[in-house]
């Protein structure tokens, strides 16, 4: 009777903890918040409203080449092209201050930029027609991707920004003053852009509108707002690839586990070593995809998966343990009796996790944990 009321202690406490993990998971308690660093971005619009008189500089990108893509430093390495085209007026405010060009207008996300290269194709910027000042660079380094989502990996995508701002030099180039205009027309991507692992999904060039928490020392202002133009390059993967290089292999160990029920309960030593020899396996294949990836505060997708795999293994362990123990308790002669029973409960089990583990996936995928 103690043994009985145990059991069913234990088994109410596990489910428990299994409730108020999927509730805490599914409602972001467990959720790391992000860091208030008093700063945001906004993207300019076609609402946007400037003030009067703001001086617009255009300018446009063409990012040739990117390589040495790397998830754990979040960064990318680009070759670009980039043209600025700016109004008499702004050439007085840089004369004003002492400055060229590529003192005010540049990369914001490069990293390494003792790396870096900026240079100007014309020692001195050219005249257009309508007047205004021209100057093209070639600018190359390594530049930050502040967000790299991870969630749904395996099948994941990737935006890899390299943003070009004006540097907050003085007080005279800050939104209110400047705006930069993005080159949407002849802006975009040379022939070099592929990342090994990703396909190219196309592009976007938008403008915004980052916002600091200081003004730099400068001034009476608590902050200070500089205008900016981001060229965002998609990357997906290949979902076929994904699923026969992760998801096949799991699928396999999987169904070799789901099939162990339907040996005879009689066979109670070899179901139960099935069980644990896939725990291994489960173990082996989620540390070698993990080795590829970066130190996650969040699960993926995929490691929902196998959490879920893992719960499977686990069920059908004790399902067996129970089994074999069942056995061992029954008389020789009610033995066929008991084994029919048992067979029968292997059987609804079966189809239970294998209702569990779809259902559990398209849940995991359709509202994934935040």
């Amino acid at each position: 009777m103690g043994k009985g009321i145990l059991k069913r202690i234990s088994i109410f406490v596990a489910v428990c903890v299994l409730a108020l993990g999927i509730w805490a998971n599914r409602t972001g308690k467990f959720a790391i918040k992000p860091f208030a660093h008093g700063g945001e971005t906004v993207v300019v619009t076609p609402g946007t409203q400037w003030p009067k008189g703001v001086v617009e500089v255009k300018l446009g990108a063409f990012i040739e080449n990117v390589y040495d893509f790397s998830t754990s430093s979040q960064s990318v390495a680009a070759e670009t092209i980039v043209w600025v085209a700016w109004p008499e007026a702004f050439q007085h405010m840089l004369d004003a201050d002492g400055l060229t060009i590529d003192q005010v207008i540049g990369p914001t996300n490069r990293v390494n930029s003792w790396d870096a290269t900026t240079k100007p194709l014309y020692t001195k910027p050219l005249r257009l027609p309508d007047g205004s000042h021209y100057q093209i660079f070639r600018i190359s380094g390594r530049f930050y991707a502040d967000v790299v989502d991870l969630h749904r990996y395996p099948f994941e995508k990737l935006s890899f920004p390299v943003i070009f701002g004006v540097n907050p030099m003085s007080d005279r180039f800050t939104a209110e003053k400047v705006r930069l205009v993005a080159d949407r027309e002849h802006s975009g991507l040379g022939s070099y852009v592929d990342i090994v692992g990703f396909a190219t999904d196309g592009y976007d060039v938008q403008e915004q509108i980052q916002t600091t928490s200081t003004n730099f020392g400068y001034g009476n202002r608590d902050s200070s707002s500089f205008s900016q133009v981001k060229v965002a390059i998609d990357y997906k993967k290949s979902g076929l690839a994904s699923i026969q290089q992760l998801i096949l292999p799991l699928l396999i160990v999987m169904m070799i586990v789901l099939v162990a029920p339907n040996l005879a309960a009689s066979l109670w030593d070899v179901r139960i070593a099935i069980p644990s020899t896939v725990l291994l396996t489960l173990v082996f294949l989620q540390q070698s995809y993990r080795q590829n990836l970066p130190l996650l505060p969040y699960i993926t997708f995929l490691d929902q998966v196998y959490a879920e795999c893992y719960l499977v293994t686990f069920g059908l362990f004790c399902l067996f343990v129970w089994t074999s123990n069942k056995l061992d308790q029954t008389p020789e002669a009610d033995r066929p009796v008991v084994i029919a029973r048992l067979n029968k409960v292997d059987a609804w089990v079966q189809v239970g996790f294998v209702l569990f583990l779809i259902g559990s996936t398209t849940m995991n995928w359709l509202l994934p944990v935040k």
